[in-house]
């Protein structure tokens, strides 16, 4: 059986920097990627700068797709699912695709394209950042040259829905796992304080707000941590020595017998109480050849049967658990063990796998 390949998805106005962050994730990820470049007008300036970032030699340029449509979301069936099976047919096998949204495409309908019968079996969402560009959010929009966004918005037929702009913004926040605030570096702490409580208020309160120059950020918010406690530090200047945000993670192992339906019945009542970032693990249940991969970002549980690598822990009997949780907050971490030890003890003594 084939791995399910990661999506992260990146969104963001006109001018708010996601191509900027794109070139620095690219440079700095040791990854193959697929791309899919999603953008106003005939000409593709992002991919051209994608592609002229030295990540991509010719050989591999297939693997960026450049959609000039406008809006994903309107066009699922005819550009976006041919897209994502073209990069999952590429001759260099990718670890993970990524998504640039043109910033006037909803969201939510893009990630429920992710669904589509023809390509869920293949992919999963990993994470949605939102970039904001913060000099513009000071100035009180989230869009550098918001009379020209509106007149393109307004005049364009390649959109079909009529959503304000306004809402649109409120959209891309509510469903970001990790909010990227480009130009931070020329915001004063106060500044970012006021830019940071006008995003704040559409987020769901574990979701980082994080400073970034030049797209430059900790890829540790991005991409999977370690089974350890660290401390990740957030790019805030060129000598990176101060004002640093801590994310706590710990692991959790057990050889507690867990249905998949408890599981994630009990997860979210336990998300909705602490203030958990992130959660990855696996579920052995007997009976089932695979296990159950666990990837939470936020209050989204995935979860699906997939191999896992032979020199990972293994519980008793081919039946436990295996998780580490993320989070800003080491007392959310210790009452998820608690609570998680209370709850799993006593589902996994009666129950027989199904």
């Amino acid at each position: 059986m084939k791995k399910k390949i990661p999506v992260i998805i990146v969104s963001g106005f006109l001018g708010s920097g996601k191509t900027t962050f794109l070139r620095y994730l690219l440079k700095e990820s040791n990854k193959k990627f697929g791309l899919i470049i999603n953008e106003f007008g005939d000409v593709g300036i992002d991919g051209d700068l994608i592609k002229s970032c030295d990540k991509c030699d010719e050989s591999e340029e297939e693997c960026v797709i450049e959609l000039n449509n406008g809006c994903l979301c309107c066009t699922v069936q005819d550009d976006f699912v041919p897209s994502i099976k073209a990069l999952l047919e590429f001759n260099h096998p990718i670890e993970s695709i990524i998504i640039e949204t043109s910033g006037l495409a909803l969201p939510i309908p893009l990630i429920q394209a992710l669904n589509w019968p023809e390509i869920r079996s293949s992919i999963y969402l990993d994470v949605v950042v939102g970039i904001v560009n913060g000099e513009s959010m000071l100035n009180g929009s989230p869009i550098n040259d918001l009379n020209k966004i509106t007149k393109q918005y307004n005049q364009t037929d390649r959109i079909d829905h009529n959503t304000s702009i306004e809402e649109l913004f409120e959209e891309q926040l509510e469903v970001s796992d990790i909010v990227l605030v480009s130009r931070s570096d020329i915001l004063n702490d106060h500044q970012f304080d006021v830019v940071k409580n006008k995003i704040q208020g559409s987020l769901n309160s574990s979701t980082p707000v994080l400073k970034s120059k030049n797209g430059k950020i900790d890829l540790n918010y991005i991409f999977d941590s370690n089974f350890k406690k660290e401390t990740y530090k957030e790019f805030l200047t060129e000598e990176h020595d101060h004002n640093h945000v801590e994310l706590v993670s710990d692991s959790f192992k057990s050889n507690y017998f867990l249905e998949k339906n408890d599981f994630e019945k009990e997860m979210s009542k336990i998300l909705d109480e602490l203030n958990i970032l992130r959660i990855k693990g696996r579920i052995w249940i007997p009976n089932k050849s695979l296990p159950l991969q666990i990837q939470i970002v936020g209050k989204k549980i995935n979860t699906w049967f997939e191999e896992a690598p032979d020199n990972c822990w293994r519980p008793n009997d081919n039946a436990g658990l295996e998780l580490v949780i993320i989070s800003f907050d080491e007392k959310s971490i210790k009452t998820f063990n608690k609570k998680i030890k209370e709850k799993f003890k006593i589902l996994s003594e009666p129950k027989i796998a199904i």
